[in-house]
């Protein structure tokens, strides 16, 4: 068992239930097949990280179950409260009960995230009382870390509006906490953000991402240069 766990917040890929916000542009079924390529990419890519690899799904329905363990090694769990902030700050409480001492939750809307910022996440745990922090572009964050409990992070907290990172920080500093801040970067989750991630894959190796490449450009009209072919 390693001392540094990364706590991977999901849903199963069920339509009508994921990527809700791209259904102007995708069907129900597409959304959801582009969000099970995300799952797929990012515990790909998170496997070869030295941490454990906690995965916390919203749903424990058997066929869920199934298929974490089609597609990934990671210990799975099941998110526990009413709300995203509850929800999270049973995980930390769960993950250091657990003997892990430096922690880091991330979600899978970001198949382009580089690797090094989620390392550097778990170095800057290194001091005590230290927080990092992953700013999206939507006014959230990608990752929070920590390595001490900070349960004003999450004591009434909403989401989903642009001033969760913000606010997040104001808090973790109220708190005494030694905060570190990560490159911003973004998640998908409007129809715009379609178009940014078929760029950005382009300019990728075809290793980076290759679920969420292949979904794309099963999307694509006939004709269409697919994510990351020149």
């Amino acid at each position: 068992m390693s001392s540094d766990a990364l706590i991977v917040f999901a849903k199963p890929p069920t339509p009508g239930r994921v990527k809700t916000r791209l259904t102007p542009v995708l069907s129900e079924e597409a959304a959801a097949a582009l969000y099970a390529a995300f799952l797929k990419d990012a515990l790909l890519q998170y496997a070869p990280l030295p941490v454990d690899v906690r995965l916390y799904l919203g749903d424990a329905a058997p066929s869920v179950e199934a298929w974490t363990q089609e597609h990934t090694d990671a210990e799975v769990h099941v998110q526990h409260g009413p709300g995203l902030g509850k929800r999270m700050a049973r995980a930390f409480v769960e993950s250091f009960a657990a003997g892990y001492e430096r922690l880091v939750i991330i979600g899978t809307d970001h198949p382009t995230l580089p690797t090094p910022f989620i390392e550097q996440a778990f170095e800057r745990l290194d001091t005590a009382r230290a927080v990092t922090l992953g700013p999206s572009s939507d006014g959230g964050y990608y990752l929070l870390g920590m390595n001490d409990y900070f349960p004003e992070l999450f004591h009434e907290m909403t989401y989903s509006h642009a001033q969760v990172f913000d606010e997040t920080l104001a808090r973790a500093h109220a708190a005494g906490a030694q905060v570190t801040i990560l490159p911003p970067w973004y998640d998908v989750d409007e129809p715009a953000d379609l178009h940014r991630l078929t760029e950005d894959l382009a300019d990728r190796p075809s290793s980076v991402a290759p679920h969420t490449r292949a979904q794309l450009e099963a999307l694509s009209p006939p004709g269409a240069q697919a994510p990351g072919r020149a």
